[in-house]
């Protein structure tokens, strides 16, 4: 994601997925269908302001933002570069679940939509927030849940147990938190290329997804590679 950012600092995380019924109102929002060309039942779809668009491109030419609010004065449409921006974010994040799934590459076809040509049923629907430097961004992202992708009925409610197989589904990336440094600013700034820190690795380290802790373990050597063998399971 920093390839468009000129190498700055990004970090794009995704709430919990909620289940929706499909938007009835456009709210001037850009619209992007993701479908793959290999796998008909895969479908993704973006909504995003124009706005934040404006704001991203900025920093994709390389400026700078003043604030978080500032807006483009050309209207609520866009231009073609960012049109073109916002079709490679999209594919990026695609192609990172089609990895995360371990799908390989599903041939993703990107087109710009109208909110008619959403599906009239149930969707999943997540918060996306992409931190650039030190604003934030923010669109969301929807799925089709593959019960209703396989034929179900349009407004078709999913029966108890459903849902919970098909969220099984759903990709998430589990993060290990090796350890943390703390030092002053002063510190940080007198930091230079070559310097070492010191790196305390405790012996049990949590993993999670998102800020929620799932697992706690230790980092081994197996074989040659560095593993993480999980200790504990944290129950909800």
């Amino acid at each position: 994601m920093a390839q468009l950012f000129n190498s700055a600092d990004c970090e794009l995380n995704y709430q919990e997925f909620t289940v929706l019924a499909s938007p009835e109102h456009d709210d001037g929002l850009i619209w992007v269908e993701a479908r793959s060309a290999l796998d008909a039942h895969r479908v993704a779809y973006f909504s995003i302001l124009p706005a934040v668009i404006y704001r991203l491109a900025v920093l994709f030419f390389g400026g700078a933002l003043r604030d978080q609010s500032e807006a483009p004065s050309h209207g609520k449409g866009l231009t073609d570069t960012e049109q073109r921006l916002m079709l490679r974010l999209c594919q990026y994040q695609v192609d990172i679940w089609s990895s995360c799934l371990g799908l390989g590459d599903l041939d993703w076809q990107l087109t710009l939509i109208t909110r008619d040509a959403l599906p009239q049923s149930r969707l999943w629907m997540a918060e996306a927030n992409l931190t650039v430097g030190s604003f934030a961004h923010g669109w969301r992202l929807w799925l089709v849940p593959p019960a209703e992708s396989n034929g179900c009925s349009v407004g078709h409610d999913l029966q108890d147990g459903e849902l919970e197989q098909a969220l099984t589904h759903v990709p998430v990336r589990l993060r290990v938190v090796m350890g943390q440094l703390s030092m002053t600013l002063a510190d940080l700034e007198c930091l230079k290329v070559g310097d070492v820190l010191s790196l305390d690795l405790p012996e049990v380290v949590p993993a999670l997804i998102g800020n929620r802790s799932c697992f706690s373990g230790r980092v081994a050597e197996h074989k040659g590679n560095l593993v993480y063998q999980v200790a504990t399971v944290v129950e909800e």
